[in-house]
């Protein structure tokens, strides 16, 4: 959804280089690559550009919203705070260069059912269950159990929120809905 003039400076990742007979060099440029999201972030944060600050997957819809997966080896670091920036200062002008898209900041985990819970949120999760895919270009399945007051934070706009949940775990997620606790309590009577 943007025009450029001739003349214009702009940012961007490349993604291809080819040689062609009649055009000769042809150089393709991304704006709406994941990628293109990761190099913002290590031109903004200093931590991310020194490596002490990793990010383990991306997950973009150009012009909508992205999640991004950030871990560190250094204790005193926290990955979520130093991409954020004091009063969000930092993770603010990566998203005004992308036109105001939201960018959401993950704790990455090495466990597979944590990893999926976090990146369902603003979502509280009750718990994951990982089957994995038994043809290796398949995806796993998570099934995921949550509360029907959580069920729409889970989902998102749109579906914005699952779909890049899904994209940025690598797993194909299912939902699954289970009565509130309070809400089973408030229909039965207690026996003195």
């Amino acid at each position: 959804g943007e025009t450029f003039k001739v003349g214009d400076n702009l940012k961007a990742v490349v993604k291809a280089v080819t040689i062609d007979k009649t055009n000769g060099l042809i150089i393709e440029l991304s704006r709406t690559s994941p990628k293109f999201l990761e190099s913002l972030l290590a031109l903004e944060v200093p931590e991310i550009k020194d490596e002490r600050i990793t990010i383990e997957a991306s997950a973009r819809i150009p012009g909508s919203r992205a999640k991004i997966s950030l871990s560190t080896m250094e204790a005193q670091i926290d990955p979520i705070g130093s991409v954020v920036g004091v009063k969000g200062v930092r993770i603010t002008a990566v998203s005004q260069q992308l036109h105001g898209e939201n960018i959401d900041c993950v704790e990455y985990s090495t466990i597979p059912e944590m990893f999926v819970a976090r990146a369902l949120s603003p979502a509280i999760i009750k718990s994951v269950q990982i089957n994995k895919a038994l043809d290796p270009n398949d995806k796993d399945k998570a099934i995921v159990t949550i509360s029907s007051d959580q069920k729409s934070k889970a989902i998102g706009k749109s579906g914005l929120n699952i779909r890049l949940a899904s994209m940025l775990t690598r797993c194909e997620i299912e939902l699954v809905e289970v009565a509130d606790n309070s809400q089973a309590l408030e229909g039965s009577t207690a026996i003195p």
